[in-house]
């Protein structure tokens, strides 16, 4: 599964930034486009099953969706992408182009895949004060 690969890279590009950061991470929050072809299920087992033996181990994956916008340079629509649904695809496909005048559209927000933040648990202070 193309999910496992994704991951893959996240945690990998995660992990040497919270090296500055002491404490438990809780919780990976995950920002993805809804343009983007990725399973919620798949993308967090595949977080479970990378996470294992690293600093990441028992925190959980957390998905956002980005709402899908788009701006048409001729007849100036911005807002929402239309959709086509089609149980035969699996997935419904966004259209881009203009639902008012058929162009071609750019499109503003729907194709993110980042992490956004992370959620850690303070460490306790040590007993002689350090």
């Amino acid at each position: 599964m193309h999910e496992y690969s994704v991951v893959s890279e996240l945690v990998a590009s995660l992990l040497p930034q919270l090296d500055s950061y002491p404490g438990k991470v809780i919780t990976v929050y995950l920002k993805k486009g809804e343009m983007r072809i990725l399973s919620d299920w798949a993308l967090k087992n595949a977080f479970e099953i990378i996470a294992q033996g690293t600093r990441l181990d028992e925190a959980s994956l957390e998905i956002e969706e980005v709402e899908a916008r788009i701006r048409c340079p001729e007849c100036g629509y911005t807002g929402k992408a239309e959709y086509l649904d089609d149980p035969a695809f699996h997935f419904v496909i966004p259209v881009l182009t203009c639902p008012r005048c058929g162009a071609e559209v750019d499109v503003l927000s729907g194709r993110e895949l980042y992490i956004d933040r992370v959620s850690i648990e303070s460490p306790e202070p040590s007993q002689n004060g350090t």
